[in-house]
């Protein structure tokens, strides 16, 4: 029961909402479960996260070649533009997803909000670009062309 005050300055009684029963199946995908069906497909199901998630403080060449490591499994993966789009959609902000790190898909999502074009558009020339290629065209891509 909980209590609540009248105008009267009275407190009256009301019964409490009934507790919602849970299921047997609750525990069950629910109807969103499709939305994760591509990761049963995923070439990385069966490999760990060590290979996509560095530990803390991992820095350099280190961590370079785990991200190396985790692209060359995403570049033959039948789901890396749904992965990519995923964890851009989600925000996620550890690991390699979708064949980008973190700060490949911060730099997708920066221009997303710059060009007015979303992250799924973005994700898929992502996914088909060559691997860690984000089309980004700054200083250093310009200073490469010329």
């Amino acid at each position: 029961m909980t209590h609540r005050a009248s105008r009267a300055g009275t407190t009256t009684a009301t019964p409490a909402p009934p507790t919602p029963r849970i299921s047997a199946g609750a525990a069950q995908p629910g109807p969103g479960s499709h939305h994760w069906q591509w990761q049963l497909r995923a070439a990385c199901r069966a490999l760990g996260s060590n290979r996509f998630f560095h530990p803390a403080g991992e820095r350099g060449e280190d961590r370079e070649e785990r991200d190396a490591a985790a692209k060359r499994v995403c570049a033959d993966c039948p789901v890396r533009a749904a992965c990519l789009e995923h964890a851009l959609r989600t925000r996620e902000p550890y690991g390699v997803w979708g064949g980008l790190t973190e700060e490949e898909r911060r730099t997708l999502l920066v221009r997303s909000r710059r060009t007015g074009r979303s992250p799924a558009a973005l994700a898929a020339a992502a996914a088909t670009a060559p691997e860690g290629r984000t089309g980004r065209s700054g200083p250093a891509t310009r200073a490469r062309r010329k």
